[in-house]
């Protein structure tokens, strides 16, 4: 065997091996580049991402991973309360029921959220069941969402129309808890965060408000609806909902289907 020729063989082969693994890291660092805008390096932490990106954090992300669990509800009918709810138009939209009250009713006390709770109690069914939604309100549009346990289930609003201190209507979802699934510990708030600004959602010079905990669901055409873990992330341009479990970005159903009653709409 000639070993000098054997050798000489290798040294090229070794050498053209090396070439090839470069050439597979230039083009590697340039499809990363090529992913992100003009001039911008993939950091490596959430921070340094939210800096690069000028997107500004305006609340805390939380810690805790608590264990929760998919929950089966009905959505609740209100059928059987409309004839019992007197001085307003009433009518269902959707799975909620829709009230404009043919004399609005005063408020004494516009800044107290729970005094708007408890002056709509006769008017309504079911109210002492919700608590504020401070990220999801408005000056017009008070919104409270039902409580399971500690959690919200951001899938049934109450939302309350205020016009010049008075209430002049309201939109409710409300659900019975049918069942639930075994618990598990969910993904953390930052990893939520970062897959919204990874998938786009979140964009430059954005605002986020909230990041919280909670349930969400879509509305099906179906007797029994399934309600995920999610973790709620309000910014700027909206709200997204990940699921807490899967990780996935829960899709928001389109507008009509999702919408708000407001002073404008509540005299059709």
């Amino acid at each position: 065997m000639d070993w000098s020729r054997a050798k000489t063989i290798l040294i090229v082969t070794f050498l053209l091996l090396d070439l090839f693994l470069g050439y597979q890291v230039i083009m590697s660092q340039n499809r990363d580049i090529e992913t992100a805008p003009q001039g911008e390096l993939i950091p490596s932490s959430l921070e340094e991402l939210l800096k690069t990106r000028t997107i500004t954090l305006d609340t805390g992300i939380p810690n805790e991973t608590p264990q929760m669990n998919y929950v089966n509800v009905r959505f609740t009918s209100f059928a059987h309360h409309l004839q019992s709810l007197t001085g307003q138009v009433i009518g269902q939209q959707g799975v909620g029921v829709m009230v404009k009250f043919n004399e609005p009713v005063k408020l004494s006390d516009f800044t107290n959220k729970a005094e708007a709770l408890k002056t709509l109690d006769p008017y309504t069914v079911y109210s002492r069941d919700y608590t504020f939604d401070e990220k999801r309100s408005s000056d017009s549009v008070q919104r409270y969402v039902q409580q399971y346990g500690k959690y919200p289930i951001f899938s049934a609003p109450l939302d309350i129309v205020v016009d010049e201190k008075r209430i002049t209507g309201y939109r409710q979802i409300h659900v019975q808890i049918v069942n639930q699934g075994t618990g598990r510990k969910i993904i953390p708030a930052f990893t939520a965060v970062r897959t919204l600004l990874d998938n786009g959602y979140i964009r430059y010079g954005e605002n986020i408000s909230d990041v919280s905990v909670g349930y969400y669901g879509h509305m099906y055409d179906a007797d029994i609806q399934v309600l995920a873990p999610v973790w709620r992330v309000v910014h700027t341009e909206g709200v997204h909902y990940v699921n807490g479990i899967t990780g996935a970005i829960e899709q928001v159903p389109p507008l009509e289907k999702n919408s708000i009653i407001s002073n404008n709409n509540t005299s059709k």
